[in-house]
Formats: C-alpha cells, structure tokens, sequence
C-alpha cells in the first residue's frame, strides 16, 4: 500500500496517510483532520474549521433567504398596485374610510329619488323619472362596490405589512446571532 506524506493542519506534525484515507487524526495533537487533494498537492484540513466555516455559510444563508423573502413580497406588493394603475383602478393610495363612499352614495341616492318623486308630483313624462331614479340605483351599486374594494384593499395592506414585519423581526434576529 502507497502511502503519501502530509502535514497536520492544526500543529504541523508530519503524517503518513494511505492514497485513499480521506479523514485521518494527527498523533501529536489529536485533530481530526480531512485529507484534501488537488491536481497538484494534497494537504489536510481541521474537521472542526470546516464544521465551523459551514455552520457560518449556513447561518448566511439563513439571512439571505429572509431578505429574498421580504424583496420577493415587496415586489409582489409593488406588481399588485401597478397592476391597478395600469388597469384603471387608481386604488393604491388609501382614499380614507371606504363607509364616506357609500354614505356620499346614498346621500346621491336619496337626492336622485326625491328628484324623480318631484318631477313625477308635476306630471313629467317618464324618461324624467327614470333617469334619476338609474342614476340612485346607480349610485347604490357604485357606493356598495367601493366599500367592499376598499375593505378588500385595506385587509390586503394589512397582510403584507404583517408579513413584512415579521420577515423583518426575524432578519434582524438572525443578524444578533
């Protein structure tokens, strides 16, 4: 059997390893060493500073994929609101409290069905019945449809800033390590 000459990584003892050990322990200074070989040479390296080095690399990797994760959900965030711009619906800035809409709605609503009522109580033809009484129902429609996007729209900002923060509380823990 072919053996090949070596230095310990850690105390620098000279070591004999058969050609095809890959992990071996130096004599001297009892390290558990792993022999490494290349095209050109072949040296040892401490178990211990690899086990070392990896846990780091994992520990790395651990806060990367956070910050993949909180870049991911805010460009997920920022798609969903140009999605809305470029569709037409101009809801990406919160316009307050989506109950004033469907108030102002049956505001409109009761003022478009007292002007269908007025112009009925002096003989006016149908259509100028009609036309107010459309444009209340209208309105209803409209003030209904705006409350629930905008409580659609609300609930949604409140998931992503939940998820970022406690994306962000968890990088941040990972970084005191």
């Amino acid at each position: 059997m072919e053996t090949l000459s070596v230095r310990c990584n850690h105390c620098g003892a000279p070591l004999q390893v058969a050609e095809n050990t890959r992990f071996v322990t130096c004599q001297f200074c009892q390290s558990s060493l792993e022999v490494k070989r290349t095209d050109s040479s072949v040296f040892t390296e401490e178990v211990a500073k690899i086990a070392e080095n990896t846990g780091r690399m994992a520990e790395s990797l651990e806060v990367i994929t956070v910050q993949n994760e909180i870049e991911q959900l805010d460009r997920e965030w920022g798609i969903e609101q140009a999605d809305s711009m470029v569709n037409g619906r101009n809801d990406t800035r919160s316009p307050g409290n989506p109950l004033f809409g469907l108030a102002f709605a049956v505001f409109f609503a009761v003022v478009c069905f007292g002007m269908a009522s007025f112009s009925g109580s002096f003989g006016a033809p149908g259509i100028f019945q009609l036309v107010p009484i459309g444009m209340g129902v209208f309105a209803l429609v409209a003030g209904v449809m705006g409350t629930v996007k905008g409580q659609a729209r609300d609930e949604a900002q409140s998931r992503y800033q939940q998820r970022r923060t406690e994306l962000t509380r968890q990088l941040e823990a990972l970084k005191q390590k």
